[in-house]
């Protein structure tokens, strides 16, 4: 029994002088690592030994748990990884001169290089600007959202505003706004003229296409078949107008036709009616006639006729004389 307290004592002042050799060195940290390890060894092969000695375990648990700390303590804490320090060595002149020029040669590259950067920066942004720039030209010539939203994207990307171009595109928002108002226009104006089909609603979709600043081809294919169908449907109406017109004027010429017909047969049968009742007439009267030489150019059986009643003088004379002479007879004595 004393000689198990002594080698106690003994193990107790070895790991004592040892820790202290492990302080006193400096390398604190490596020393409990190592005594962790071997104390988890040692409580390893006392608890196998308790195993198959079927003996109390507890100190050999309690021994494997200290080593466990000890070296999970001197792990957290300890840089094991580190590498051990090194002797630096002072270059000599010819290597200092050799490390110079390689510096100096860095430099000059990374320089270059950074010149380089440079200029393909500037090189993109003139890229960029001079994109930027069409792009605002083709939306101000022809305001479309497509060609707007082309141009906001581009000047959106520019790490620093430019109140030129924002200025430019506000501009452009706004004609597009009201070219979109104008297109609205147009299509309801392409409606009602494909709806009916008139001249006057054909001719106010035409002044509203015409007024777009881009002109849509399908606007101007829809606008063109409704003017071909309103010019076919006068075209029919013109013809059918100037056929009506032909027919009543054909109506019109029969009818004066017919009318100068009825005129001539009532003119022939008056002639004829006259010429037979002259010679009975004669046959009552005699060959004396009455005529007003200053005031007409027929004769008159009676000098009470009422075509003398105006006459500053009556002539009386012979039928044939009168007749010779031009005068006629008058109308008031048929």
């Amino acid at each position: 029994m004393n000689v198990v307290k002594n080698k106690k004592v003994v193990l107790g002042i070895v790991l004592g002088l040892f820790l202290l050799l492990v302080i006193a060195s400096g390398v604190f940290l490596e020393g409990v690592y190592l005594i962790g390890v071997f104390t988890i060894l040692v409580g390893l092969v006392r608890l196998v030994y308790t195993l198959i000695r079927r003996r109390d375990k507890r100190k050999a648990i309690g021994i494997l748990f200290a080593g466990i700390i000890m070296f999970a303590f001197a792990n957290e804490y300890g840089d094991f990884d580190s590498e051990s320090p090194t002797v630096e060595v002072k270059p000599s002149a010819a290597e200092q001169e050799i490390e110079a020029k390689e510096k100096a040669e860095q430099l000059a590259l990374q320089k270059e290089q950074e010149e380089q950067e440079k200029k393909e920066e500037a090189e993109k942004q003139a890229r960029q600007l001079k994109d930027i720039e069409s792009a605002l030209e083709l939306a101000e010539s022809e305001p479309t959202r497509e060609n707007y939203d082309k141009a906001f994207t581009l000047i959106n990307s520019l790490t620093q505003e430019n109140e030129s171009f924002a200025d430019r595109l506000t501009k452009v928002e706004e004609t597009v706004k009201i070219e979109e108002e104008k297109i609205l226009a147009v299509e309801a104006a392409l409606e009602k003229a494909e709806q009916e089909e008139t001249r006057s609603a054909v001719e106010e979709a035409e002044v509203l296409t015409a007024g777009l600043v881009v002109q849509n081809d399908t606007f101007n294919s829809r606008l063109q078949q409704t003017k071909s169908v309103v010019e076919e449907q006068e075209r029919v109406a013109e013809e059918e107008r100037k056929a009506e017109e032909e027919r009543q004027a054909l109506i019109a010429a029969e009818k004066k036709e017919e009318e100068k017909q009825a005129a001539k047969k009532a003119e022939e049968s008056k002639a004829a009616q006259k010429s037979q009742a002259q010679p009975k007439q004669s046959e009552k009267i005699t060959n004396v006639v009455y005529v007003a030489p200053d005031s007409g150019t027929k004769y008159h059986y009676s000098a009470n006729c009422r075509g003398l009643n105006n006459a500053n003088s009556v002539v009386e004379m012979s039928l044939s004389t009168a007749q010779s002479q031009g005068y006629d007879l008058c109308g008031w004595e048929d």
